[in-house]
């Protein structure tokens, strides 16, 4: 039955009907083999998977005995998903060891899933855009004391993040502040190999990078690297911030003062040519 009210298209809304789209897909069934199996129509069976209309959680229960996913941590998992959709915003704590169940959303899906990926960085290189060795670098001299183990499997799902950026088709838009591009990492032949690559990254259609010189006035650099997805349509964008403590994850409508931040600073920031220039010429300091 059609919802009167609009319904707010949350992250976790988007992230069950994902999963469940995938596991539909998996057990090889059609949406109107198995909105057979429900008594629905399979018009609404596909408006649940969009998160147009949120899922009844004795739907979701259903729906797993009829994919056959009768774990019990994974069924555990997507009925609370099930019961939080009406949720917005979260704190992650990210330690690698944190319970599957308990994590908000893939990160990794929601790099491919966005239309436009928006990311200002005040001290390091974009992770989508960060070499193997640079990623590898930086993971070490943030947390000195993690198991290598722990740093492998944060390296992986940067990795991860960047392929899904690559099969995604998505577009790719980054200001960078200028500090960036002279941030002494201890190993000059690392650094110097991941300016060449920005220089050319910067050449490919998908994908923007602007530098914020140091003389750029009037702008909110002071409040540090964040992230902005801007979803498909209709759903709305989802603000992104990353610390040593975690993750957070602002949704609408907190997450527009991110997008105008970004916005802002696109605007100060140097043409795209210019920026180019000027990565390469950092590079070329780099080598004498």
């Amino acid at each position: 039955m059609p919802f009167k009210e609009p319904v707010q298209r949350t992250l976790r809304a988007q992230w069950l009907g994902h999963q469940m789209r995938e596991l539909r897909r998996q057990r090889g069934m059609t949406l109107k083999s198995t909105a057979d199996y429900l008594g629905r129509d399979h018009s609404a069976l596909a408006r649940y998977e969009r998160a147009e209309w949120p899922f009844k959680h004795h739907d979701v229960a259903a729906l797993l005995d009829i994919y056959g996913v009768f774990d019990g941590r994974t069924r555990a998992r997507l009925l609370r998903l099930c019961r939080d959709t009406w949720r917005t915003n979260q704190w992650d704590v990210d330690f690698t060891d944190v319970l599957p169940e308990r994590a908000y959303v893939n990160h990794t899906w929601l790099t491919g899933h966005a239309a436009v990926i928006c990311a200002y960085h005040t001290h390091l290189v974009p992770d989508l855009l960060q070499t193997p060795a640079y990623a590898e670098r930086t993971l070490r001299l943030r947390e000195p004391a993690t198991p290598a183990a722990d740093r492998a499997a944060r390296l992986d799902d940067r990795i991860a993040s960047q392929r899904a950026f690559e099969a995604g088709g998505n577009n790719l838009s980054v200001v960078l502040d200028d500090a960036v591009l002279h941030r002494d990492l201890g190993d000059p032949e690392l650094m110097r190999a991941q300016l060449d690559h920005l220089v050319a990254l910067a050449a490919r259609q998908r994908i923007e990078i602007r530098v914020l010189p140091a003389g750029a006035h009037a702008t909110p650099r002071f409040d540090g690297s964040f992230q902005v997805f801007r979803m498909p349509e209709p759903y709305p964008e989802v603000a992104y911030v990353e610390n040593l403590a975690g993750q957070i994850y602002v949704e609408a409508p907190q997450s527009k003062r991110f997008v105008l931040a970004f916005d802002h600073l696109r605007d100060a920031a140097l043409t795209a040519a210019e920026s180019t220039q000027l990565i390469t010429a950092a590079v070329l300091h780099q080598r004498a």
